[in-house]
């Protein structure tokens, strides 16, 4: 399912916005490094004259160093972190980068570039809100909220808004450029740009001149009738996406089209243009697909409310908790079954976070790896803290961790001390 973010701007969790930073940066980065700039730079031809400039002939070793550095700002983008600025230092080189390669090759590989500049633009420009909790930003934010809020968020079940604005922007933007490629059609060829032997040159040329293997777009010019709807399709869905993206009629339909015309591509000429692919999944509905794989198990934690360090470790999952599966539970208002196991079966919620499922106790690192459990996301993690090896380096460290914790925190708890009363939902942000 593609989110038409355009009529639906807000979702009830982050997870889309987190998936589409990873996406974005992973395509960049496997779109960039391999490129050899100074090939470029070496070049003794243009094909878009006009843009030179951009290539430093007299320094050519400068797109080397931009080019790691663009991986190093990419991953710092993709987990989140500074994304104001890296997004935008970001933007900035991809763009440079696309000039010099739209200098020599004007294909679609290089107007792609032009295109991930702009979404990491609107990433930049929308940074500052702060409902892309599933971040570096968001996590460090946490240091800046009181226990209250963040016990509020914790111990809270009322559905949350997180507006989805990069991806807003991004997606109109994308549909704007289909649209463009459409109605440029018909304005340079008019509706004979959709007539059979129009498209059936383009697929002689490609199949006979260039030499495509399949041949099977030069068989199909003898019949004019499915060359021609081709070509109408292709004007059809092209426009069509921005109709529907304003209008607010299903998408789906629409990229599945755009999706088998760029397949058809492929067969029939030998043109593959794969970065349309990881820019509609950008567009996923990722938050739908994650709450599909998440466990239905209920997991019961028991935290100490009162320890800054432990409300903000938390604070991610309660985010990831899209299906409301794990309860946060404090020392001031566990249930009563657990209280009781205080001081009994080793069982001391001053000593460490305790997590119960089934109603077998888990206690510190094995409470932590059983809420990572919860999430199947990080299953690969599970796996690895369940072997002996890294269990006996875990554990000491969570030990050191939970023992050290009220250097920093007040971590104690007096269960006839009065407790605040959670901030309500909608003034935790």
């Amino acid at each position: 399912m593609i989110v038409n973010y355009v009529r639906n701007p807000t979702r009830q969790s982050p997870v889309n916005l987190a998936v589409a930073r990873v996406v974005l940066a992973g395509y960049l980065v496997w779109k960039t490094l391999p490129y050899d700039w100074l090939l470029f730079v070496a070049a003794p031809f243009a094909g878009f004259e006009t843009y030179r400039f951009a290539i430093p002939s007299t320094v050519p070793e400068l797109l080397v160093v931009e080019k790691w550095l663009l991986v190093g700002l990419l991953c710092l983008f993709a987990v989140g972190y500074r994304v104001r600025v890296t997004a935008l230092a970001a933007a900035l080189i991809v763009g440079h980068f696309a000039i010099v390669r739209f200098t020599l090759n004007t294909s679609g590989g290089a107007t792609a570039l032009f295109f991930s500049s702009w979404y990491l633009l609107f990433f930049a420009l929308y940074a500052g809100d702060e409902t892309d909790g599933l971040s570096l930003d968001a996590v460090r934010r946490t240091g800046e909220r009181s226990i209250d809020e963040l016990r509020g968020v914790l111990k809270t079940d009322a559905p949350r808004s997180y507006a989805m604005a990069p991806l807003r922007w991004s997606l109109l933007a994308f549909a704007i450029v289909y649209f463009g490629a459409g109605v440029a059609k018909l304005y340079i060829g008019g509706p004979a740009w959709m007539r059979p032997e129009n498209l059936s040159r383009t697929l002689v040329l490609f199949n006979e001149a260039y030499g495509h293997p399949l041949g099977v777009g030069a068989a199909l010019v003898d019949y004019p009738l499915v060359v021609s709807a081709l070509a109408v399709g292709t004007v059809v869905l092209e426009v069509g996406l921005l109709v529907a993206v304003v209008v607010g009629l299903p998408l789906w339909p629409v990229v599945v089209g755009l999706l088998g015309m760029h397949t058809g591509v492929v067969v029939l000429m030998g043109m593959l243009f794969f970065d349309v692919v990881p820019m509609f999944a950008m567009f996923v509905a990722w938050d739908r697909l994650y709450a599909r794989v998440v466990s239905d198990d209920q997991l019961d934690l028991v935290y100490d409310e009162f320890c800054h360090f432990c409300s903000r470790s938390l604070y991610p999952f309660k985010l990831l908790d899209v299906n409301g599966t794990v309860r946060f539970y404090s020392q001031s208002d566990l249930p009563a079954v657990y209280r009781d196991r205080d001081g009994r079966d080793g069982v001391d919620f001053d000593r460490a976070m305790y997590a119960f499922r089934d109603g077998v106790a888990y206690e510190g690192y094995d409470a932590f790896r059983q809420l990572l459990r919860q999430f199947t996301v990080f299953a690969p993690l599970v796996w690895a803290m369940g072997l002996a090896p890294v269990r006996a380096v875990g554990e000491p460290i969570y030990r050191r961790v939970a023992d050290n914790r009220g250097r920093y925190f007040t971590c104690r708890f007096d269960f006839d001390e009065p407790v605040p009363e959670p901030t309500p939902a909608g003034e935790q942000d």
